[in-house]
């Protein structure tokens, strides 16, 4: 009676492929990226499907133990269910708890390893794969090297304490303990000002004056935002041709050039 745990499986690989093609864009996407990013969104979705799955299938064995019955071969007999009413999503019972194991650790690996080394990757202005691997890795081994030396402190004062002896399997408990406090207070924080923010914009958009007048403010900003923009375009375009003036052809650093040359729209290099 695992259809129900296959039908959510293809039903959290299907929802997050069309948020992926719905708010990506697959064809210029590498396919590392796509391959991350719909592994992520797959489990996201598959945790809400399979959380009900799981605590209908413990009650289930709980009842069973309660009324000591015996029913390991897992056959629907009619002793059983005249007692404790079996679960559509029954499964083996080390099911559930490897599927959480793949899940969750799979979703730290990606969370706190892959996702932030792909973001630094793209980001970096390096023109080799090489050099923009090592910007990745320095600009996380910073971000994350804040996160070691507080968890650094943190262990030692652990460790310094009576009767506290800290081996593998409570290094590993106090380290998905850290990163699931980080995520429920980053959590909180955001419903915090969602539950404030949402509702709040809800009511004034029907207010049609209130509307209006914000419109307004934000046409300036937008505006002196966009001469600011043009003007700053212009200068890096200026840059850009005096650049290419003093590079020569057969200059090392000229591929580099033709490359940032490649990236700047027709339109505008037809205006510098």
């Amino acid at each position: 009676m695992a259809y129900l745990l296959v039908f959510s499986i293809c039903l959290a690989l299907l929802l997050a492929s069309i948020s992926l093609y719905r708010y990506g864009c697959i064809q210029r996407q590498h396919p590392i990226v796509t391959f991350s990013v719909l592994t992520a969104w797959s489990f996201s979705f598959l945790i809400v499907f399979t959380i009900p799955l799981d605590v209908t299938s413990t009650v289930y064995r709980q009842c069973l133990q309660e009324h000591n019955i015996t029913n390991n071969n897992g056959s629907n007999n009619d002793a059983p269910d005249a007692i404790c009413q079996r679960p559509w999503g029954m499964v083996e019972e080390e099911v559930f708890p490897n599927l959480w194991r793949i899940i969750y650790w799979s979703s730290q690996f990606l969370t706190w390893l892959i996702m932030p080394l792909m973001q630094s990757y793209l980001k970096a202005g390096d023109f080799t794969i090489k050099g923009k691997l090592r910007s990745a890795l320095v600009d996380n081994a910073i971000y994350y090297g804040t996160y070691l030396f507080i968890c650094g402190i943190l262990l030692i004062y652990l460790a310094l304490q009576p009767g506290i002896s800290l081996d593998w399997q409570k290094l590993k408990a106090i380290a998905s303990s850290a990163s699931n406090t980080w995520g429920l207070f980053l959590l909180v924080l955001l419903l915090g000002y969602a539950l404030v923010e949402v509702p709040r914009s809800l009511w004034n958009n029907s207010k049609p004056g209130f509307t209006l007048q914000y419109a307004y403010f934000k046409l300036s900003k937008l505006s002196s935002e966009k001469a600011e923009a043009e003007e700053n375009v212009d200068d890096v375009l200026e840059s850009l041709q005096s650049a290419s003036r003093a590079i020569p052809p057969r200059h090392e650093l000229r591929p580099a050039l033709e490359t940032i040359i490649r990236k700047v729209p027709t339109e505008l290099m037809e205006r510098a």
